[in-house]
């Protein structure tokens, strides 16, 4: 556990100073390096008993690569199961080291770097250091096994920040390279959906429109698991999702308790904030990220593959925490409630982090050690 806490708290150190320090470039980029160097270096060089995939496909895949000497496309012909952009990444890095820990260490360049560019950029709206401090609580030990489908929410969550800067070109690209990780990336879309549909129609005025959607949406939940049967029937996802409408070995208690706790509280603080303020379309958007986050945890329970779609609702939550707090104080006139609120949501992030990864060792993250 220690090694983690002292690997959090340096690059946290360095979040801090390069904010502070952002209009220097040089400065900048020093304490940046500071930043993410620690969990990219953390991550590259771990045991492979760290993190379930570790040594399911992470590791089988490039040995098998480097020891076989196979060519482009009889990679590609053997890993069909796989998102073409991490056989890419494979192969690239197999040409250049037989070395893992460098494959696993642009894997994680990959997952941080996009996350710590999205904190920064919302740096006018939020505390960079408290979007980063969320991430590792509730999301990086994850990344030690779902490294695709971490790339993917990571840059689809880089995406979704450029499309607020209504820079579409680079909404586009990075949407399209999140998917060339992983094809859960096309739930992302959701995001785009979600905040047009709530800025364009206030729930006051077409709530009829939002019942409508509700209705829909309660009846697709109960109809998934026939919806992804379905699809595969019909060619239109391929054949090994068939396994994930099993509901073996998902939500697991330890995680499911802790999980559900946090998502419920997140939605209760939201709902505060809204009724104290006249919310904004972020605080909508928020509040719908956290509805759908709970949603489908919970329908984990029935069919497995939903609990990965919640990732990238749950992911939200590095940027709309840190956002109310940094804008929406618990008592209207009275900014000093800031820090106290600060050190709640800390408290609670810590104890789920440690219940959940260290006490429990959900994901064989606990007890870290270096290869």
């Amino acid at each position: 556990m220690i090694i983690y806490i002292i690997i959090f708290a340096i690059s946290l150190m360095g979040v801090r100073e390069a904010e502070l320090r952002y209009d220097d470039w040089t400065q900048r980029i020093f304490y940046s390096l500071i930043a993410v160097l620690p969990p990219i270096l953390l991550a590259g060089f771990r045991d492979s008993t760290i993190g379930v995939d570790t040594e399911v496909y992470i590791l089988p895949v490039f040995e098998r690569l480097v020891s076989s000497g196979q060519n482009f496309m009889e990679f590609l012909e053997l890993n069909d199961d796989l998102e073409f952009l991490y056989l890419i990444l494979n192969f690239v890095v197999a040409q250049l080291t037989d070395q893992s820990c460098i494959l696993l260490l642009c894997i994680h360049i990959l997952i941080i770097i996009p996350l710590y560019v999205t904190a920064m950029k919302w740096r006018e709206s939020l505390s960079p250091l408290l979007f980063m401090f969320v991430f590792y609580m509730i999301f990086y030990q994850d990344t030690l096994s779902i490294v695709r489908q971490s790339i993917a929410l990571s840059f689809s969550l880089l995406a979704f920040t450029y499309l607020q800067e209504n820079k579409i070109l680079k909404y586009i690209i990075l949407s399209l390279i999140a998917l060339g990780f992983h094809n859960t990336a096309l739930i992302a879309l959701v995001y785009p959906m979600v905040f047009f549909f709530i800025r364009k129609y206030p729930l006051r005025q077409y709530y009829y429109y939002y019942i409508g959607a509700s209705v829909l949406f309660f009846f697709f939940m109960l109809n998934f698991e026939n919806f992804i049967i379905w699809t595969i029937d019909n060619e239109l996802v391929d054949i090994k999702y068939l396994k994930y409408t099993s509901a073996l070995d998902t939500f697991e208690p330890i995680l499911g308790v802790t999980n559900v706790i946090v998502k419920i509280l997140t939605i209760i603080y939201i709902l505060y904030i809204i009724k104290i303020y006249i919310p904004d379309v972020m605080l909508k958007f928020f509040f719908v990220m956290a509805i759908l986050d709970l949603v489908f945890s919970l329908c984990a329970l029935i069919v497995q593959p939903l609990d990965r779609i919640s990732f990238y609702f749950r992911l939200m939550s590095c940027i709309s925490i840190p956002y109310m707090i940094n804008n929406y104080p618990i008592k209207q006139g009275v900014r000093q409630y800031q820090v106290p609120v600060e050190y709640f949501w800390g408290i609670i992030f810590f104890t789920y982090w440690f219940y959940v990864y260290m006490a429990g060792n959900y994901g064989d993250t606990a007890n870290y050690q270096f290869a």
